[in-house]
């Protein structure tokens, strides 16, 4: 059975390597660890509420005000919390896109509309054909995710002001999903944080430490919004203690002095290495996507069968993410993340002994 998400090693107990998750590929930087460990002194007391440590450290990095920022058990809770605190009657989600945006609108009996993202267009966001279809379904709400999951595309940051600038105009609220933007060079010049700098509301932005710093384990993820009423109405319905002591102390190591260094060490890996994946699973055969994220989006070899690569891998201890349950994809889709040269060399291993 295909988990509905990546990193199910719990459920399969015989993985070695796993390649389903998009973590960063240099694992969780010594000055995270050291910031935990050190929290363990605290857990015996109740999180702070507020994260107001957290919240300061944030804030100062991001350049923007304290009370723009909202805070979350992962970006997920994030999610499920705006569609709760707006209760559309109406919503868009690409297809295929993240999974729990159209979970969490099904959690609220919020009917989802989704623009499909074609193949012969390289799953690319079309502005223009985007519009023209929100125009026709006319929501309350749309979700986006740049670079999108689980294609890796990258949406220029013209493409998405043009998308936001008519949303504004029609009073859609929009989420727009930046939790792999730090593998990016240059992340700041794709994001449309600025726009809540500048006060404009109907955007919530999400961020995340959990793939950035490659600590999953902990769940912490957070949103900026300049609509201090919605802001209001998601941390009403948050759980009070939902960020624990550990998260939020890894969340403030996350934006000290080291982060720098440490994302411009990941970002120059990645554009070392994840050409080089790309390249040798091309020479194999396989169409491999153009993305800007930490993870390929490939499609199997044509006659090879829905999922069994998927599960040979499996049976060789390897984990990748099949997308069958992606809307919009099947079987013949698959997602892996980039490694270091080693682990990358072990899956190139597994394909040549399949192949």
């Amino acid at each position: 059975m295909i988990a509905k998400h990546g990193g199910d090693v719990y459920g399969n107990r015989g993985v070695v390597l796993d390649f389903s998750v998009n973590i960063n590929p240099l694992g969780t930087p010594d000055f995270i660890k050291k910031a935990m460990a050190s929290s363990l002194d605290d857990v015996s007391r109740y999180p702070d509420t507020r994260c107001r440590k957290l919240r300061s450290a944030a804030a100062a990095w991001y350049r923007v005000s304290e009370d723009t920022l909202i805070f979350g058990n992962g970006a997920a809770e994030l999610i499920f919390l705006a569609v709760h605190a707006l209760r559309p009657k109406r919503a868009v989600v690409t297809a295929p896109s993240f999974l729990e945006y159209e979970t969490a609108l099904a959690a609220f009996d919020v009917p989802a509309d989704f623009f499909p993202l074609k193949k012969e267009e390289g799953f690319r966001l079309p502005a223009d054909r985007f519009l023209s279809f929100l125009e026709e379904i006319k929501p309350e709400m749309i979700f986006l995710c740049n670079p999108a999951n689980p294609t890796g595309v990258l949406t220029e940051r013209a493409e998405m002001e043009k998308i936001l600038d008519f949303c504004e105009t029609r009073g859609i609220f929009a989420v727009v999903d930046e939790c792999f933007l730090e593998f990016v060079m240059e992340p700041e010049r794709h994001s449309v944080l600025d726009r809540v700098r500048a006060g404009k509301k109907g955007l919530l932005v999400l961020q995340a430490i959990t793939k950035t710093f490659a600590v999953p384990g902990i769940r912490l993820g957070y949103g900026f919004l300049s609509d201090m009423a919605v802001r209001e109405r998601m941390e009403a319905a948050r759980q009070p203690w939902s960020v624990s002591v550990t998260a939020q102390a890894a969340g403030a190591a996350a934006f000290g002095p080291e982060r720098e260094a440490f994302l411009m060490k990941t970002r120059e890996f990645l554009l070392k290495e994840r050409p080089y994946f790309s390249e040798e699973l091309k020479r194999r055969g396989f169409f491999v996507y153009d993305g800007a994220a930490d993870y390929l989006f490939f499609e199997d070899i044509p006659g090879r069968g829905d999922g069994k690569l998927y599960e040979e891998c499996l049976a060789g201890g390897i984990l990748i993410r099949s997308c069958a349950n992606y809307r919009g994809l099947d079987g013949q889709f698959y997602r892996v993340s980039v490694g270091s040269r080693e682990k990358n060399g072990k899956f190139l291993e597994m394909i040549d002994s399949l192949y």
